[in-house]
């Protein structure tokens, strides 16, 4: 009996004790998109480590009994570690899957697709590559990054822009650049506005197949660029901030006040037919001014590119927060930029928010909402300051005697002889502010199982403010005693689109992805601007107008245009192996005449996922991990045409009287209206394959792509009895063929260490094939069978004259003169020896990317490269070739002589000699190899431990130094070889590196 009743108290204690364990607080770990338990997770406690243990298969475990810092780790999932805290009752983690490189979702037009499925040319770039290089603008984040995208700068001030190119050149004389779909909103122009840090990744649609979605405004390529939400069961609070100084990165060596008074002096002397006497006091007080004869006399040398330049400063602050738990997702940010310019007076700030909210509503129903607002202010310096300095007298004074910025008067002209570098960037205003409101609203809602609809509607929204004024110790200005500009310009942009997607999926085998939709878009644009001078006083700028005495100029600018659009896409899958996808869009524009309004735009592109075929067998799958051909073929337009191409425009007709400009009525404009202009075409094919081997230790992308471009705009020159100069017709075509190749390597994956290796190359090759009838060039620079506006055309150079040389080509030339080439044999120089004497267009550029890590600390190299491209470096020419009057580099002491004739520099010479007849100034001499090597990105990273950061309550923490663009390696002699592909080698505002150290930290 007592055996019995022990055993039932035994049986009911035990009883007992398993309830108290079903009921009992404790720790769970569940997926985190499910919500089911993950059975035996491994549970590692770094805190006492004999302490480990496991979840059971319910995904249960018991709660530690002190403070410790938990890791959980299961396969498939990626890690978590947490800090548990005592007098916690109960602990729920929610772990995330780890998606392999195959499974992860790449954002394509209206969609997404996994990266294994995609049929056509797409690259992206994550929001953590993006953050890792504290770029100011997205575009330069993505600079040598992405395979076939060519990044260029529009200038260094603090917020320049920068000019995008995809796969080559896609128009001759139309809008060149791609568009931008930020969270569904369609963009165009620059996007400084966006904060980097918002952003979760960017898509880049390369090829027709996968830009023919967007159809007419897709010609140049689309850039998708989500931003961050809330991730789901997950609340944090993150900051990410950097400070740094910039310096300029090159700068050239020049000659000192002695030397160029030598040169000088010497100038004239040659240059004069009885010769000025060197050194004499009288021909010094012809060829220099009092100012500078006192600095002769004295020996100073006046440095005056450093006089305006300076270490500049730059730093900002992200502050983010996020929360996903719930049916409410909340993401906000907001972000101070302040950037100061190298040269003095040049400043921008920006401050942006950022809001993205999305409620799950209903199981059926979703609303979400995206804004990003940024106010931006920027002082911007003249360009031609920075040239004012490098080609300033050094014997000249920056100060005058009180102080203030020298400036001497022409008394033949009486304006200011040049302008003064610092008043130009302290004096001059130009002051610009930029306000945006980019942003949609929209609505998810599943009607049926696979089938849901997508309604959103969008709006940018943007106003521009520019205000200038020159005093009068500019040249601008002196005459004028002020002149003052204002310009105001803005935009409002709205978008509605309509989209249906259903998903049908009957098998295994087969499944069916369709996609049909409606969209709407309207633009109202305006513009006005005002230009007054003769002011009482330099005191008020540009703050009251009606003081001037001159109105020199106003005009204004209104249009608006619209769009509508059917779109449909297909994607069928067999097998999961066998993937082809339809697109077509179609599209009306405003912009054209009644009968070529609409345009039609299809495509199509296939894949075969050759791994997973069953005969290939296992030994070849061991090595070979991923294997996929890609083939496409599409059509999509060009809509970026000037709004005003289809009408004929009149003019006012002016006329001047009493120191002002008069109006007389109106007069024909030279452009004749063409109501029958239609889209820009453009018809592309492209195959490509991607390959991984090794278990994706290595992964290499490659594309072929061949694009014809049709009804390209050109003007036409009509007969005068038309009352018209020209009009606009489609008539052009040109041809791009090039090739994009992306490898990634992870030479070394350890727990300890990491390697990773990511190259691009890419190249293109662009050529017109047709032009106006009949004509095969319609320019030097414009020729059937050239790349279109990227020939360098000039004299070419042959040498210097030496004594005993036949003058007849230069028959008042004298030794030491710039030889040219006679190339048609006529005995005379003139426009028609001018010839192609580079191209500009480089045989191939892309990027290396390198990332090191031994356990906690990390290491990033990235580089750029570029080769096979010319630059007219113009520049150079001038500061090597002393003509009396400019500052020269020291390369041009290397000048002719009797005693030194094996140099291409010629003698000195006076400035506004006579005794010249041949274009000494211009020819193939300034044409330079453009090759170079730059690294961009130095990094050195730590991350903080787990148990550190658990004693300070942190989730995460990082710190870091860099270098940005702290090395190039060039043979060009100029400053900035990229620059100088873009705007012709002309210094306008110098290129700088920084150096910074930054922080991020996660709550």
């Amino acid at each position: 009996m007592k055996r019995t009743l022990s055993l039932f108290i035994l049986l009911l204690s035990l009883n007992t004790w398993i309830a108290a364990q079903d009921k009992a607080p404790g720790g769970k770990v569940l997926d985190a998109a499910s919500g089911k338990p993950l059975p035996f997770v491994t549970i590692t406690n770094s805190t006492n480590k004999g302490a480990s243990l496991k979840a059971d298969a319910d995904g249960q475990f018991a709660l530690p009994t002190a403070k410790a810092v938990l890791t959980f780790r299961f396969v498939g999932y990626k890690s978590q570690t947490i800090t548990f805290n005592p007098g916690q009752t109960s602990l729920t983690i929610r772990m995330e899957t780890e998606v392999s490189g195959l499974d992860e979702v790449v954002v394509i037009g209206y969609g997404q697709q996994k990266k294994k499925d995609i049929t056509s040319a797409v690259s992206s770039v994550s929001g953590k590559e993006i953050s890792e290089l504290p770029a100011t603008s997205i575009n330069s984040a993505l600079q040598a990054r992405v395979p076939g995208v060519q990044i260029s700068s529009a200038g260094y001030q603090p917020g320049a822009g920068t000019n995008i190119r995809i796969r080559g050149i896609n128009s001759i004389t139309q809008g060149d650049g791609p568009i931008y779909v930020v969270d569904g909103v369609i963009l165009t122009g620059d996007i400084r506005e966006i904060n980097p840090y918002d952003i979760e990744s960017i898509d880049v649609l390369k090829d027709a197949s996968a830009a023919a979605i967007y159809g007419a405004r897709a010609a140049a390529g689309v850039v998708i660029i989500t931003t961050k939400k809330a991730k789901t069961g997950r609340a944090s609070v993150d900051y990410a901030g950097y400070y740094g100084i910039q310096k300029i990165v090159k700068t050239y060596d020049f000659i000192d006040g002695a030397q160029y008074g030598y040169l000088r002096r010497l100038a004239w002397y040659d240059e004069s037919a009885t010769g000025w006497p060197m050194n004499d006091p009288e021909t010094d007080r012809k060829i220099f001014s009092p100012v500078e004869l006192k600095s002769l006399a004295e020996g100073k040398t006046y440095d005056w590119p450093g006089a305006i330049t300076r270490v500049a400063q730059q730093q900002s602050h992200t502050l983010s927060i996020s929360n996903g738990i719930g049916k409410n997702k909340v993401y906000l940010s907001g972000n101070y930029l302040n950037q100061d310019g190298i040269i003095k007076g040049s400043n921008m700030k920006r401050y942006a928010l950022k809001a993205n909210l999305e409620s799950a509503v209903t199981d059926k129903l979703t609303l979400g909402l995206n804004t990003n607002y940024s106010h931006i202010q920027t002082a911007i310096v003249s360009n031609e300051a920075y040239y004012a300095a490098v080609t300033m007298s050094p014997l000249r004074p920056i100060y005058d005697s009180t102080g203030k910025p020298s400036i001497e008067i022409d008394p033949s002209t009486g304006n200011l002889t040049t302008n003064n570098a610092l008043s130009l960037a302290l004096d001059a205003i130009n002051h610009r502010i930029d306000d945006r409101l980019i942003g949609n609203m929209y609505l998810d809602y599943k009607l049926l199982p696979g089938l849901s609809f997508r309604s959103n509607v969008g709006a940018d929204i943007y106003k521009n403010q520019q205000f200038e004024y020159y005093p009068r110790n500019t040249s601008a200005g002196y005459l004028q005693k002020g002149v003052a500009k204002v310009q105001n310009f803005g935009y409002r942009d709205w978008l509605w689109e309509n989209t249906m997607t259903y998903d049908y999926n009957p098998s295994e085998e087969h499944s069916l992805n369709l996609l049909s939709g409606f969209t709407f878009q309207k633009r109202r644009q305006e513009w006005n601007f005002e230009q007054a001078s003769g002011f009482p006083t330099d005191e008020l700028t540009y703050k009251n107008m009606n003081l001037a005495t001159r109105r020199d100029y106003i005009s204004s600018d209104y249009f608006n245009w619209a769009t509508s659009s059917l779109l449909g896409r297909a994607i069928y899958k067999y097998k999961q192996r066998y993937i082809l996808n339809f697109t077509a869009r179609y599209d009306g524009s405003s912009r054209f005449g009644a009968q070529n309004r609409y345009g039609f735009f299809p495509s199509i592109s296939g894949a075969w996922r050759l791994i997973d075929e069953p005969f290939l067998g296992v030994k070849f799958k061991s090595r070979v991990s991923d294997a996929k051909i890609r083939i496409s073929y599409g059509v999509i337009g060009n809509q970026d045409v000037s709004y005003d191409k289809i009408f004929s425009q009149m003019n006012a007709a002016t006329y001047p009287f009493n120191g002002s400009t008069q109006s007389s009525g109106y007069q024909i404009g030279s452009n004749k209206g063409n109501s029958a202009l239609k889209w820009e075409s453009q018809h592309q094919f492209n195959t490509g394959f991607d390959l991984g081997l090794l278990n994706n230790r290595i992964q290499m992308t490659f594309d072929f792509y061949n694009k014809n471009i049709k009804n390209l705009l050109l003007q036409n020159t009509l007969a005068p009895s038309q009352g018209f100069d020209a009009t606009m017709i489609n008539v052009a075509s040109m041809n791009t063929r090039g090739m994009d190749i992306g490898l990634k390597l992870y030479p070394v994956k350890t727990p300890d260490f990491d390697w990773q290796v990511d190259l691009n190359w890419s190249k293109y090759k662009s050529k017109v094939t047709a032009l106006l009838p009949g004509r095969d060039s319609l320019s030097p620079y414009l020729k059937v069978g050239e790349a279109p506006n990227s020939l360098i055309v000039d004299y070419v150079f042959d040498g210097i004259y030496n004594k005993g040389d036949d003058f007849k080509l230069n028959p008042t030339g004298r030794p030491g003169d710039v030889r040219i080439k006679d190339l048609n044999n006529d005995g005379i120089i003139n426009q028609y020896d001018r010839a192609i004497v580079g191209r500009t267009t480089p045989k191939a550029w892309g990027g290396i990317w390198n990332y090191f890590r031994y356990k906690r600390v990390s290491m990033t190299v990235f580089a750029s490269y570029m080769y096979g491209h010319d630059i007219y470096n113009k520049a150079y020419m001038d500061y090597v070739y002393s003509d009396g009057r400019k500052v020269i580099l020291k390369d041009g002491l290397n000048y002719w002589t009797p005693e030194n004739t094996n140099t291409n520099i010629p003698r000195p010479n006076a400035f506004g000699s006579s005794t010249r007849t041949l274009p000494q100034g211009s020819s193939s001499f300034a044409v330079q190899k453009g090759d170079f090597l730059r690294i961009r990105n130095i990094t050195l990273a730590y991350d903080f431990s787990p148990t550190l950061l658990s004693k300070l309550k942190i989730r995460s923490l990082n710190v870091y130094a860099q270098a940005l663009e702290p090395f190039l390696f060039t043979g060009y002699k100029g400053t900035d070889p990229e620059i100088g592909v873009a705007q012709g080698a002309y210094d306008i505002y110098p290129r700088f590196r920084t150096y910074l150290v930054g922080l991020k930290m996660g709550l």
